[in-house]
């Protein structure tokens, strides 16, 4: 809040009409009432446990997880990242959330464990980056609402009266001379592969105009979608920028661009926790994102699903199930960066990637995984209970992500949840899967997007708020937790995963045998 605003409850004014008070302030006294409200709730949730359950005798390991025990999970990611600066990303915390979850496997689960290392390139803004054009005339334009400097955009650089070509095309052999100068880039062309061109023909920055119909520049990546150590990098600085802005820019003859940031490829991991029984040409791979981004503690993106599972495999342990197709669990890395950790797993496997660690990791065939389960933000703070669409996935993998899916649906209808189905197109572990032909599915209780009226009637809640409203905030804590879905969603996981591994024809019923 700026230090312009009013406060919710100021001193008295000049008009003493109460009605004229209430007039002014009743809005914000009911917004701060029903916030209060719904913080009341959900502490107390947290201090007096989980919601009643109804059949605990047909689904016995549903309703042995703990969700105090995944409480107790959460709390100690929360310690951990407060150690590091408030954040358990790739550079801060996520290394000592790695060894707390080895250490519980270690000690109470039931499970080869060990961590799968690789590298990942980080990306920081160390200062907000300006952009002017110097000739013909005069233009400051304003961070983020004009232009942006894209995600892996290069390194630090200071550019004044940089010469300006644009460039009308995709192909070396149609941009022109462009040595040395700014390339404003007018058409639409594939983001890293058009920049990396620019930098080797010896631009000194890159400007992508958006379309004109959107109306914020874009904080994309510039860097490749499967990248592995040894990848290139950008090193001259891209932005993004507004159609208007494109518009000035292209008839401009000379721009200042300064940036402020670095590109860092650190060592990583995932952690891999493979079952000792079931059948392992039927594995089933559960997983869920360890790492937050860099900004926050990420106790709902995603500690509520590594956590979960984490729960999860020491409840299977601690009740000795025995499952009859084997599970690993994994706890990915460098998810925030661009879902690395879960694409280094999946292209070791089925496109046998190495680097200098692999001689020393157990390998897992990837013809014998027969499906993925992912968790990502099982506790939001405003939620709707969501499963995966299997139907979104390429055709080599929709007939079991949709009887996947169908499992979920199973566990809402059975309890009598409401419930919706959202998309599987991107933005979590499970796309390297489904994209090499593997069916995945899973649940989630939403990010940023904002709740309708109608969601609001079906799902409760508040309307034309976010689902959480600390997604990718240093306010993702515990306080951002909802218990009643934490209960929910890790009940659901738990219900699909022990269904699941339980299947004696797992990949008859997969490919949609009519017998199921």
């Amino acid at each position: 809040m700026s230090s312009t605003s009013q406060p919710l409850l100021g001193t008295r004014s000049t008009d003493t009409s109460v009605s004229a008070w209430w007039a002014s302030r009743s809005r914000d006294v009911l917004s701060l009432l029903t916030v209060l409200l719904l913080l009341g709730t959900g502490l107390g949730i947290w201090v007096y446990g989980t919601l009643p359950t109804s059949d605990p005798s047909t689904n016995p390991h549903e309703y042995a997880l703990s969700t105090d025990n995944i409480r107790r999970h959460l709390s100690k990611l929360l310690d951990i990242a407060r150690e590091h600066n408030n954040s358990r990303s790739v550079t801060t915390g996520h290394s000592a959330s790695g060894t707390y979850v080895l250490s519980q496997l270690e000690r109470f689960g039931n499970c080869d464990a060990h961590k799968q290392r690789f590298v990942s390139p980080v990306w920081t803004v160390t200062q907000t980056p300006t952009l002017c054009v110097r000739e013909p005339y005069r233009v400051d334009y304003i961070h983020e609402t004009d232009f942006e400097l894209m995600r892996y955009g290069g390194r630090s650089a200071n550019i004044t009266r940089g010469r300006v070509a644009v460039a009308r095309a995709c192909t070396a052999d149609k941009v022109g001379d462009v040595n040395g100068r700014v390339v404003v880039v007018t058409s639409k062309c594939l983001l890293f592969e058009t920049a990396f061109m620019l930098e080797q023909m010896g631009a000194r920055a890159v400007v992508f105009v958006r379309s004109m119909q959107y109306k914020q520049p874009s904080r994309a990546r510039v860097r490749l979608v499967e990248w592995r150590e040894g990848d290139p990098l950008m090193t001259i600085p891209v932005l993004s920028a507004t159609h208007s802005v494109g518009q000035v820019l292209t008839h401009a003859s000379r721009v200042d661009i300064e940036t402020h940031s670095q590109i860092d490829e650190v060592e990583t991991f995932n952690i891999l926790c493979v079952g000792r029984t079931g059948d392992p040409r039927n594995t089933i791979i559960v997983g869920a994102h360890l790492d937050s981004v860099r900004n926050g503690p990420g106790i709902n993106d995603n500690g509520s699903g590594s956590s979960s599972i984490l729960e999860i495999q020491l409840t299977l342990a601690h009740t000795k199930f025995d499952p009859h197709n084997r599970l690993v669990f994994a706890w990915w890395g460098a998810e925030e960066d661009g879902l690395l950790g879960s694409r280094h797993f999946v292209h070791t496997m089925a496109h046998n990637w190495t680097n200098k660690w692999s001689v020393y990791e157990p390998r897992i065939e990837w013809s014998d995984i027969a499906l993925d389960l992912n968790f990502d933000m099982l506790a939001s703070p405003n939620y709707i209970a969501l499963v995966h669409n299997g139907t979104d996935a390429p055709r080599n993998a929709r007939i079991g992500s949709q009887r996947i899916q169908r499992v979920f649906e199973n566990y809402f209808a059975r309890h009598q949840y409401t419930y919706e189905v959202t998309d599987m197109r991107g933005g979590s572990d499970f796309l390297p899967f489904v994209q090499n032909g593997v069916p995945a599915g899973g649940v989630l209780t939403g990010a940023g997007e904002l709740k309708s009226i109608k969601e609001r009637l079906v799902h409760g809640g508040l309307a034309r708020a976010a689902l959480d409203t600390c997604y990718h905030r240093d306010c993702d804590t515990l306080l951002n937790i909802n218990i009643d879905a934490l209960q929910k969603m890790s009940r659901a996981a738990m219900y699909a995963v022990s269904t699941l591994a339980s299947t004696v024809d797992l990949r008859g019923y997969l490919a949609g045998h009519p017998e199921f």
